[in-house]
């Protein structure tokens, strides 16, 4: 059988791609001949089949021509896309001669053909946010051509840059925001479009608001609850996640939730902490931001409220990580000029002055003096491990969307009486509605501020536009992308500043990312900062502006993460319990909440998939480490005295020394237990036991169910069952019949003595004469 050539191949793909609809299958009936040419030799591209469509402004307009099953096909999947911004720039000045990049970005598995890139400016300016909406959202928003390029091909995968220029006199030069389309034209169908706003240098800036931003420091989800020194020593060098990040937004205005994951794990390893660590740790104690801890390990604070759990899970203890050898020089990293601490119970009273640095220099510290206080310590406390110089500590940054109804009052309980929300979970205005029954926009008002009342409690919630913005240009993966998402960005700030709100303390978040758009953060924050029409704010200003009142989006998680959740919850629970086997059962129980709450992170929820796989695998060596420790199986035990013992193994797998009790249950009353027995088994080794039994009434089997238990009663594993065989009343018996061998031995002979000496008292009266009887004469044999 002939092999099927690569046209047949990618025809047939094509052919199936064509055919996908109802209204494409009778379009490609009319095309059956000209798929004959699939002999050819030639790759037949995107839209190449389509020799004879005519120009089409839009993709809707390209539905109902002949060839577009195949010319449509990646505009309709979405992949192939546009990114568009002025050249080396994210601000477009409309009254002078411009340069318009646009990057084409080829996803598809076809090679895009050569066509044409085209770019439209929008006949109403988007200068207001219902404006900006109704362009960015609205595909048949109206626009002119001001300028085209030819676009080259592009293969699969790839990536071209496309300049358009546009003449001086094309644009509005009045205009405060410009909407720019770019379309891609292939053989005269668009394949591809995308709508951008950029503002003016001259947008308005008597009316700009203040804008806060918030930025979680944190590090990759991982299934352990501390980074060790190899990665900490690689994410603090100079190139660094860790560094980047904090070159990023210190000294910004920026507000950091910060991992309290990354200080205990630097402080945790004492002297042996990498220098770089230690220096990346003294300098976050330096910055003048305002600095909150998160969750340890930024663990979902949503989905443990929902659960009904009493509190924040935060680690119990370090001891299992401690070496009083690393701390003879005292606990690294100790902010040098820690910043003043802030009351945590008074928003209102933080002003910039809560920022100001202690300018007394830290005393050298007493070898071994690990808090400071001038005594000799071994190891430092799990307060001293996670104590931080904080700017606030009571503050709660759930993930977005998931706060449901009663979560705010159960973080308000566990002292985290302000919420960072995301706009997702507050609910939207309805649309206001005009005399003439026409919806007005409720957002093309001046913004109110970020800081609310929710449900009686206190919140501070992000802009939905600025934040969607914010989060684009962070997430950036090239320049053009960039520059089209800043400009989103500067346009919606421009747009509240011609809406006079300069009253308004607005909140915008960055993702949780663990720290992998560092770059592009701290180049978003450098662009914002040389904008005329937003003015920095601080979050203490934002928390402490007039609160507006808002309704809760509750947005409860998902059934199946809350049941999973609870599996590990309750798995962890059974950890902890089992651990009181143990000699030290720091060893084990500790690990065990910290590795917990780094599955809690909130940056799994990014990617549900994979961490369903990482819990399933936590879970699964949960029950391997609780199976560690066990009753070897025997075969039958012989029990053949009253006074005996049952021998039984216990066999240890774990890395720890365990001490057990063991418990010895009979399954009827031929045994009776006399108590447990205590052992102590070494790590991955084995020890027997002999715990003591006397035996009851009869012979005959017995089941013994063999449990451990630790020395707080905490049945350990699984009994173990264990068969007997009792024949312990033979000594009873024995003792019976050698008794009656005895007395039958000796009272035959004492009545066989007894029965002689009768014997011969009779004889000897028989022959003794009766008195006055003649004495007879002895017979003499002679006389015979």
């Amino acid at each position: 059988m002939v092999a099927e050539s690569n046209p047949a191949r990618r025809l047939r793909r094509l052919f199936d791609r064509a055919t996908a609809t109802p209204r494409r299958r009778a379009v490609v009936a009319g095309l059956i001949g000209a798929v004959a040419l699939s002999s050819i030799g030639a790759a037949v591209p995107i839209a190449a089949a389509v020799q004879a469509a005519p120009p089409a402004t839009r993709a809707a307009d390209a539905v109902e021509r002949a060839g577009e099953p195949l010319a449509a096909a990646a505009g309709d999947t979405g992949t192939v896309s546009l990114h568009l911004a002025p050249a080396g720039a994210f601000v477009l000045d409309p009254s002078a001669a411009t340069t318009i990049g646009v990057e084409i970005v080829n996803g598809s598995s076809e090679l895009l053909s050569q066509g044409v890139v085209r770019v439209s400016v929008a006949e109403d300016a988007p200068d207001d946010a219902a404006a900006l909406d109704a362009w960015l959202g609205d595909s048949a928003a109206t626009a002119s051509a001001v300028g085209e390029a030819q676009a080259p091909g592009v293969v699969s995968g790839g990536t071209s840059q496309v300049l358009v220029s546009i003449p001086a006199g094309k644009l509005d030069g009045s205009a405060a925001v410009t909407g720019l389309r770019a379309e891609l034209l292939v053989d005269g169908v668009v394949v591809a479009t995308n709508d951008a706003a950029f503002p003016s240098p001259r947008a308005a800036s008597t009316g700009a608001p203040g804008l806060a931003i918030a930025y979680p420091l944190t590090v990759p989800d991982d299934t352990t609850g501390l980074i060790d020194a190899e990665q900490l020593e690689a994410w603090t060098a100079p190139d660094g996640l860790l560094t980047r990040q904090l070159d990023a937004v210190a000294d910004r205005s920026v507000a950091i939730g910060v991992d309290p994951r990354i200080i205990a794990s630097v402080r945790v390893l004492g002297s042996r902490a990498p220098e770089s660590a230690t220096a990346w740790l003294e300098r976050l104690g330096t910055i003048g931001n305002v600095v909150f801890p998160l969750a340890y390990a930024d663990a979902d604070l949503a989905v443990q409220s929902q659960l009904g759990l009493p509190g924040p899970l935060k680690p119990e203890s370090f001891a299992d990580v401690l070496d009083p050898a690393d701390f003879l020089n005292g606990m690294p990293g100790v902010p040098a000029t820690p910043p003043t601490q802030a009351p945590a119970s008074g928003p209102a009273s933080l002003d910039d002055r809560t920022l100001t640095q202690k300018s007394t220099p830290t005393p050298t510290p007493t070898p071994g003096d690990v808090d400071g206080d001038g005594s000799v310590d071994e190891v430092p406390t799990t307060e001293q491990l996670l104590s931080w110089p904080y700017t606030r500590a009571d503050i709660a940054w759930p993930a977005d969307d998931t706060v449901a109804a009663g979560d705010l009052a159960w973080l308000a309980a566990g002292g985290l009486t302000t919420s960072l929300l995301s706009p997702g979970n507050v609910e939207t205005p309805a649309p206001v509605v005009d005399e003439e029954g026409d919806e007005e926009d409720p957002v093309s008002t001046a913004p109110g501020n970020a800081a609310s009342s929710i449900d009686g409690g206190t919140a501070v919630v992000a802009d939905a536009r600025l934040t969607a913005a914010l989060r684009a240009a962070a997430a950036a993966t090239s320049d053009a992308e960039w520059r089209e998402a800043m400009g989103r960005l500067a346009a919606e700030l421009a747009g509240y500043a011609a809406e006079d709100a300069s009253a308004s303390s607005l909140l915008a978040s960055f993702a949780r990312g663990g720290g992998s758009a560092a770059d592009r953060v701290e180049a978003t924050l450098q662009a914002l900062a040389t904008l005329a029409w937003a003015r920095p704010a601080s979050l203490s200003d934002v928390i402490g502006a007039p609160p507006v009142a808002r309704t809760l989006a509750s947005s409860p998680e998902a059934e199946e993460r809350r049941a999973t959740v609870q599996r590990l919850i309750d798995s962890e629970a059974q950890t902890v319990s089992f651990a009181t086997a143990l000699v030290e059962p720091s060893q084990l129980a500790d690990p065990t909440r910290r590795d917990l709450l780094a599955l809690l992170d909130a940056g799994w929820i990014r990617t549900p998939t994979d961490w369903q796989s990482a819990a399933n695998e936590w879970l699964t060596a949960q029950v391997q480490t609780r199976a560690g420790i066990s009753v070897v199986p025997s075969s039958t035990i012989n029990v053949i005295s009253r006074e005996s013992g049952v021998p039984a193994t216990i066999e240890n797998t774990l890395p720890y020394s365990v001490t057990l009790e063991v418990d010895v249950a009979p399954s009827n009353g031929r045994l009776i237990v006399e108590g447990r027995q205590k052992v102590t088994v070494e790590p991955e080794s084995r020890a027997s036991v002999v715990v003591p039994v006397a035996a009851g009434v009869g012979s005959g089997d017995v089941i013994l169910t063999v449990s451990l238990y630790s020395t707080e009663g905490v049945e350990i594993g699984s009994p173990t069952y264990l068969s007997a065989n009792v024949q312990a009343d033979w000594e009873g018996v024995g003792a019976t019949v050698l008794a009656t061998i005895v007395v039958l031995f000796f009272g035959i002979g004492i009545w066989r003595n007894i029965h002689r000496r009768r014997k011969a008292r009779a004889a000897e009266a028989s022959d003794t004469p009766e008195p006055g009887a003649p004495a007879q004469k002895d017979e003499d044999p002679r006389d015979e």
